[in-house]
């Protein structure tokens, strides 16, 4: 039988604390062992090594093609749970989930941490924004393509335009509502916060090897890494909600 490991070398071996572990056992996203009812609980090296190396696609599966499928979509199928987080803890823990996985491959060193900020900036405020308000599926469609080097986000939500006209009501269209998102501040009340956040999300590619593909509603903006400028257009096909392309 292989030696068993205690909760802190697990920890130790995945780059996490201890407390992170705990909550991931309460969520079910990594599940500790008891050889038996009375004893302590330890991890199998096999289960962590499947949960360092699994990923949530598959070599059959384009992540884009399924997020738009689900986001554009009018009447959406069910989302598996490796793509689907319902509620933003969720959403957290396999966040972090990524962030250990990215720290892992030594050239993204200097920006996964980047990558992981913008992704919680994003995915966050699908929840912040959007609590009861839902058009129709609550939650975030959140997957990844290491191979690819790309991450896809995306939401059901009430897109960026309804979200800044209730502070500036004389936005008329979709493309204006990006370009104000991206680059002005409005308040720092909530739910403006989700808005203020993309200025954030704008500035962090300025200045890093990171592409950004952002649509919502008809508009779709594009900003590539290391410049600030934002190529945002009409498209043909519109949806509620957002998606988001990251690539890296």
């Amino acid at each position: 039988m292989k030696k068993l490991l205690s909760i802190g070398e697990a920890a130790k071996l995945i780059g996490v604390s201890i407390d992170t572990l705990r909550k991931w056992e309460e969520k079910g996203i990594l599940l500790s062992f008891r050889p038996s009812k009375t004893s302590k609980r330890y991890y199998r090296p096999s289960d962590i090594n499947q949960f360092l190396n699994e990923d949530n696609t598959s070599s059959n599966e384009k992540i884009i093609d399924l997020a738009e499928s689900w986001a554009f979509s009018d009447s959406p199928t069910q989302l598996s749970k490796d793509y689907y987080c319902e509620t933003s803890d969720i959403f957290s823990a396999r966040l972090q989930h990524l962030s250990v996985k990215l720290t892992k491959d030594q050239k993204l060193a200097d920006i996964s941490p980047l990558i992981i900020a913008i992704l919680g900036e994003i995915g966050n405020n699908s929840f912040n924004h959007n609590i009861g308000n839902w058009p129709d599926v609550r939650g975030i469609f959140f997957g990844y393509d290491f191979g690819k080097q790309q991450i896809v986000l995306a939401d059901r939500g009430q897109g960026i335009l309804n979200t800044l006209r209730k502070v500036q009501p004389d936005l008329n269209t979709d493309c204006e509502a990006l370009e104000v998102a991206f680059t002005k501040y409005i308040s720092a009340r909530a739910p403006e916060d989700r808005d203020n956040g993309l200025k954030f999300v704008k500035d962090v590619i300025e200045n890093n090897p990171i592409d950004l593909y952002f649509l919502s509603g008809n508009a779709e903006l594009i900003q590539k890494g290391n410049t600030s400028k934002l190529k945002i257009e009409k498209k043909d096909q519109t949806f509620h909600g957002y998606l988001t392309i990251i690539k890296y």
